[in-house]
């Protein structure tokens, strides 16, 4: 597996404990950027444009996940911070029709209420297809829980969030995912302990009444132990990452996703067979997703405690990336460098030393490494010291 080394990169403090799923990256003010979103145990909320910190609301409580989505459907996002104290804050910043009056809007929490404690990871989706986002919460617990908004009027914020399904877990929750069937049917994917998982799928009823809390969709559980021979142990905890582009060539089959052990065994699935898996010697704790050689097919990302972060492709080809400080949390996506450009691909780690890295223009050319052969150039065909001096200099540089 051969190394790669990223130095592009912006360098935030930020003080307090953060959790592995308190930390992500979308256009959380609806200014057409994307934006880095990091909470803390202390309830700060930081907000990063650029190389600066834009806007920082403390008094939010021990927040342990964030999501950015549409979660009023009116076609904007707004920012959910979940805290393992049992409060979820709600908050937003309308578009505006000046474009100065967009840039010195903030960030405001416009709606606070009380769920159950010990929420640890946050989802943001249509999980029954129909056509609205839900918010889907997985906890400690072992319970996961969705909700849906109700709004009490047109203004973002005024209405309260419903409690529609509960499903309780046999054993610890790793992560929660959205993924789509080869008809586009969308299904939760649960992670449980020793690289298993649960399918949730929630079918969608054209006759229910979105406002009525009564009427649910009735959903179907199935538990799926995925085999891999390789797995060491099957007590260890377990991530999964779903909706993995696999490009416009692909419309007859289920997603894939990818599934990760602390034990170090990673594995690319569809339709609950597993296509490859291999086994690193790191503790993985964190997988996401990320597009990094611009073919429209999406790159696994696995990284582990040590700041060791795995890059594969869908055909198993792999390059791996060391980040020299043990990591706390870590997630992928766009970040906008400047206004009105188009986000590009990024990397974040947070760390023990109150350090948040932001590796930015994260592009591969290819994962499959090339052969490279002197013999290729006809001016140096006939003249094998020069061939030499070239390959030399080609790996080495100038001596």
């Amino acid at each position: 597996m051969r190394a790669v080394c990223f130095v592009k990169r912006f360098e935030f403090d930020m003080n307090g404990t953060i959790f592995p799923n308190a930390l992500a990256l979308d256009d959380v003010d609806n200014d057409g950027n994307n934006e880095l979103v990091v909470g803390n145990m202390s309830g700060d909320l930081c907000l990063f444009k650029s190389d600066r910190m834009w806007q920082k609301i403390t008094g939010l409580g021990m927040i342990t996940a964030l999501g950015i989505g549409d979660i009023f459907n009116i076609g904007s996002n707004a920012l959910v911070a979940v805290g393992g104290d049992g409060w979820c804050h709600i908050l937003f910043k309308a578009k505006q029709d000046d474009t100065a009056d967009q840039k010195k809007g903030k960030l405001e929490s416009v709606h606070v209420q009380r769920i159950p404690a010990n929420t640890k990871v946050v989802l943001l989706g249509d999980i029954d297809g129909d056509g609205c986002t839900e918010l889907v919460m997985g906890l400690t617990d072992r319970v996961v829980r969705s909700y849906r908004w109700v709004p009490d009027s047109n203004e973002p914020g005024s209405g309260k969030l419903i409690g529609l399904h509960k499903w309780e877990c046999a054993n610890q929750i790793g992560t929660v995912t959205l993924n789509h069937l080869p008809d586009g049917t969308p299904c939760l994917l649960v992670a449980q302990p020793g690289g298993t998982l649960m399918k949730i799928r929630c079918h969608s009823n054209e006759e229910m009444d979105p406002t009525n809390s009564e009427m649910l969709a009735p959903t179907s559980v199935e538990y799926h132990p995925l085999s891999c021979s390789r797995m060491r142990n099957p007590n260890v905890s377990t991530e999964i990452q779903g909706g993995i582009k696999m490009g416009s060539t692909d419309t007859s089959a289920s997603s894939l996703y990818a599934v990760a052990t602390l034990d170090g065994t990673l594995m690319l699935v569809q339709d609950e067979n597993v296509v490859w898996s291999i086994q690193v010697d790191h503790q993985l704790f964190a997988l996401t997703k990320l597009d990094m050689t611009g073919d429209g097919r999406d790159e696994i990302v696995a990284c582990s405690w040590d700041g060791q972060t795995y890059i594969l492709d869908q055909e198993k080809c792999s390059v791996r990336f060391q980040l020299e400080e043990s990591v706390v949390s870590f997630c992928s996506g766009y970040y906008t460098l400047q206004p009105g450009q188009m986000p590009v691909p990024c990397l974040v780690y947070t760390t023990f030393t109150n350090k948040i890295y932001v590796y930015y223009d994260v592009q591969l050319t290819s994962m499959r490494a090339k052969t490279f052969s002197p013999k290729q150039l006809t001016a140096v065909e006939e003249d094998p010291r020069r061939a030499q001096l070239l390959m030399e200099w080609c790996l080495y540089g100038q001596r």
